[in-house]
């Protein structure tokens, strides 16, 4: 018996089971961080990462854009021609990273989501809406199927007032319903 050989071996075996041994806990700690997403920390990532993103929502509406803000309950988002639009996570579908012209994609690893499930801004749809209300910007409000066009006038408990045009006077919409709402510009 080699007592040189039998020592190299020894080595080579203990580094041989070290590197699988490290190789299964990379596994499990990705996998618990896969197990561990929440959608607001997916889309906080994505933020991170300014990513180009598509959003389809419930209603069958697709929005592509920066996601520029993760709430308590919804997703703020710019598209490349400015207009701000607030999806409501509770009307959210599916979010996936645009097709990018050239360069790699980032590893599914890099954006798991393993974030608490508060989003980073800390308010809520409503609370946003009716800071906003003040300047009475032009919008466009979605509720499923149904859309709204005017000036928002007022965001009450559950409620929206929506002053659209013409002689048709305000329109109410119950908050709860409302998947997604864009700011217009003006003129």
């Amino acid at each position: 018996m080699d007592g040189v050989g039998d020592l190299e071996r020894w080595a080579a075996d203990a580094r041989a089971r070290e590197a699988a041994d490290a190789r299964v806990r990379e596994r499990w700690l990705r996998a618990q961080a896969v197990e561990g997403a929440s959608m607001a920390g997916v889309l906080l990532d994505l933020a991170e990462r300014r990513e180009t993103v598509v959003v389809a929502t419930m209603a069958g509406r697709r929005h592509r854009g920066v996601v520029t803000g993760v709430g308590e309950d919804f997703v703020a988002m710019q598209a490349p021609s400015g207009t701000i639009t607030l999806v409501a996570l509770a009307g959210l579908g599916d979010v996936r990273v645009a097709e990018r012209a050239a360069g790699p994609r980032p590893r599914v690893a890099a954006n798991t989501g393993d974030r608490p499930g508060r989003g980073a801004l800390g308010a809520r749809l409503a609370d946003v809406l009716a800071q906003a209300a003040g300047g009475r910007p032009r919008i466009l409000v979605q509720t499923g199927p149904a859309s709204v066009v005017g000036d928002l006038r007022a965001v009450g408990v559950d409620v929206l007032t929506v002053q659209t045009d013409g002689d048709a006077g305000p329109v109410y919409v119950w908050l709860p319903s409302l998947s997604e709402i864009s700011f217009l510009a003006s003129g």
